[in-house]
């Protein structure tokens, strides 16, 4: 058997008055605290990469002039850069090119010069270096060549990072509602010096204005350590194309385990 205690009714307690001066103290700190805005909790914007994984290959000129293909980082429907690629040849002359355009005011691309060439160069940047502030951002309306050659009946030339690369990353900056993002694309070539016929193997973009990303990174924040990313081929090395043939015969997977390109220091003026 269950016995019920008694108990006491619970009478309401007295409320005492708090000292006076301390309850003008307590009334002083409140007020000062609400005047400088530290009642206020201000939460920062978290650093966040959004990555886009693909396979787009890229539109080819096939005698009816430029082929352009679109590049829409943040996929807001407003495309940001823009691939262009050209050949042409007639009567012992002629000339073929890829190049990369931004379509957007303050868009702008990681740009390298080659030596004994004035011209700027879209880099071919290895996986691993942070693509930020203090890139050799370059923007002109024609575009950037990543890889150019002409020739006509007696000589030829070529130029570009891209000459001697299958696989690497371009850096990228551009505008979003005039803020400034980082981002990088990896593009993929059939093979070295084959830029007539590239494609588009994944993107991403920093969604915290003016925070630096890491190429071939695809998540995380900026707190979390750097190389955390899906895509993470191998160093670049020029030399190191021939030894990929097994690997890109295994499809996306290998890609993900492999890349190439040039190294860092050829990326800087």
């Amino acid at each position: 058997m269950i016995r019920l205690r008694s108990q006491k009714p619970n009478l309401p307690r007295k409320r005492e008055p708090l000292n006076t001066k301390l309850d003008k103290r307590i009334a002083g700190y409140v007020t000062a605290a609400a005047g400088a805005g530290l009642l206020t909790l201000a939460v920062p914007a978290e650093s966040e990469i959004v990555y886009t994984p693909c396979n787009v290959p890229m539109a080819q000129d096939v005698g009816l002039g430029p082929a352009m293909t679109q590049l829409d980082l943040n996929n807001d429907g407003i495309p940001d850069f823009q691939f262009t690629n050209y050949i042409y040849s007639t009567h012992g002359n002629g000339e073929s090119y890829l190049k990369i355009s931004p379509l957007q005011q303050g868009n702008e691309i990681w740009g390298a010069r080659i030596t004994g060439n004035r011209h700027v160069t879209a880099a071919a940047l290895s996986e691993g270096l942070q693509v930020g502030s203090n890139a050799n951002f370059r923007s002109y309306p024609q575009g950037i060549d990543m890889a150019y050659r002409g020739h006509n009946s007696i000589s030829g030339a070529a130029s570009g990072n891209w000459l001697k690369v299958e696989t690497a990353f371009l850096g990228l900056k551009f505008v979003i509602g005039g803020q400034v993002h980082y981002g990088w694309a990896l593009v993929k070539l059939t093979g070295p010096g084959q830029f007539l016929s590239g494609s588009i193997f994944g993107y991403a973009y920093e969604t915290v204005p003016n925070q630096p990303i890491i190429t071939g990174k695809t998540h995380g924040t900026k707190d979390e350590t750097e190389g955390t990313g899906e895509v993470s081929p191998a160093s670049i090395d020029p030399h190191h194309n021939k030894a990929s043939l097994g690997l890109l015969a295994t499809g996306a997977e290998g890609l993900r385990f492999w890349r190439t390109g040039v190294n860092a220091s050829a990326a800087t003026e």
